[in-house]
């Protein structure tokens, strides 16, 4: 039986090829798809995420938004980003195409609690954006917690650097954390399952040319493979990795992972804010992605994105 999913994004490029390949993956089922106000511009996403669901024929899970601003927002060179991905020519063919159902859009924490409230089994969340949705959620109905079978997050960077190079800061955080740290440490005090996929995974595999040309070879047969390869055509010439697409992976297969348990703590304030370290005292226990079996990982993606 497929596991049901609500995914959490925030709009970017590898978070909207997260959310295909768990749309299509046979492994789970997509019932929500939450859009966070981080890295794009909530509107501009919600319209690209309803644009994805019409050209690919996708059915099914409701598309939920967030106008709510981070707390740390994200740098608006890269929000900008939903723009072009809202204007795709690709998307063109959607004019003879019936519209994804959908209307206007709730509010991504009203979509979340009745999920998890009317789910007959624990739903699984992965989070490829901030967890304001998410803790805001557990916040308001703490009774929700229990139907919530694990999250699968990506975030932080425990041995590595992190990707924040705001004025002021020291540069140890990871964005997801940084954009809301207060969000982030309240679901690991709330949700004891948590998988954790840190850049010190995601940095060791840029998104190769290789893996392009296999992507490419599949692409005239395959709309979701040819959706895919426009997606990641817009960040060419970037360094570019399989932050999201990871995580969507752990989701529908974990074997591909080697995951380590370790007490992880965040900090909320000062020059290190959003950092996520190791804590012998304090913290809670989450299960961290240290390796991933790449020829895995990379199969399964090309072979989720010739479903369609």
């Amino acid at each position: 039986m497929a596991k049901p999913i609500i995914h959490d994004h925030d709009g970017h490029v590898d978070d909207l090829i997260a959310c295909i390949l768990l749309w299509l993956a046979p492994q789970v089922e997509l019932e929500v798809v939450g859009i966070t106000n981080g890295d794009c511009f909530h509107d501009q996403a919600y319209e690209a995420m309803i644009k994805i669901a019409t050209y690919l024929n996708l059915e099914r899970a409701e598309i939920a938004v967030s106008p709510d601003p981070m707390p740390n927002p994200f740098p608006d060179n890269w929000r900008r980003e939903s723009y072009i991905i809202n204007e795709l020519p690709l998307f063109s063919e959607n004019d003879f195409r019936k519209p994804y159902p959908n209307g206007k859009g709730r509010r991504v924490d009203s979509a979340f609690a009745d999920c998890l409230a009317n789910s007959k089994a624990p739903v699984t969340i992965v989070a490829t954006g901030p967890m304001t949705n998410i803790a805001l959620t557990l916040k308001a109905q703490p009774e929700l917690r229990s139907k919530v079978a694990e999250i699968v997050t990506m975030a932080g960077a425990v041995t590595v650097p992190g990707n924040v190079a705001e004025e002021g800061h020291d540069g140890s955080a990871e964005w997801n954390v940084y954009a809301d740290p207060q969000a982030f440490k309240n679901v690991l005090d709330w949700v004891p399952n948590i998988k954790m996929i840190p850049l010190d995974v995601t940095n060791q595999f840029p998104v190769s040319q290789q893996f392009l040309a296999r992507l490419e070879a599949q692409s005239e047969k395959c709309r979701a493979s040819t959706l895919a390869l426009k997606l990641w055509s817009l960040v060419r010439g970037f360094d570019y990795y399989f932050w999201d697409t990871m995580t969507a992976a752990a989701a529908i297969d974990p074997t591909i992972f080697t995951f380590k348990e370790m007490k992880i703590d965040v900090s909320v304030q000062g020059k290190n804010m959003g950092k996520t370290s190791t804590s012998i005292f304090g913290g809670r226990k989450v299960k961290v992605a240290t390796a991933i079996n790449i020829e895995r990982f990379e199969q399964l993606l090309l072979s989720t994105l010739q479903t369609r």
